[in-house]
């Protein structure tokens, strides 16, 4: 299993209308691909307008095979073209359990 984080700040005068996006246009995107959405979340306490996304794959073939498909999509790219100055410093971390420990 694998799963993705991606991180980014969403300036605190968009953050309204980025979540409207997100769940009007982003979510049934996702559906479309079926992904295995774990959610998004966005920071109470610390910085404004932080969110992360998780997402899970079950190898790196599954990754590239449904992942990459969803970030070509020519409607998610048009969503960006509103998105895309509403959100900064994006990170993407790829993650791998380390089994039991101990």
């Amino acid at each position: 299993m694998l799963l993705l984080r991606v991180s980014y700040r969403v300036r605190a005068h968009h953050v309204a209308a980025f979540e409207e996006i997100f769940a009007q246009q982003v979510r049934p995107l996702i559906n479309a691909h079926q992904l295995d959405f774990r959610g998004i979340w966005r920071t109470l306490v610390g910085d404004v307008g932080e969110y992360m996304e998780l997402w899970e794959f079950r190898d790196m073939q599954d990754y590239e095979e449904r992942w990459l498909p969803l970030l070509n999509d020519s409607r998610l790219l048009e969503i960006f073209k509103t998105t895309g100055p509403m959100v900064e410093g994006e990170r993407f971390t790829l993650l791998t359990p380390l089994g039991e420990l101990g």
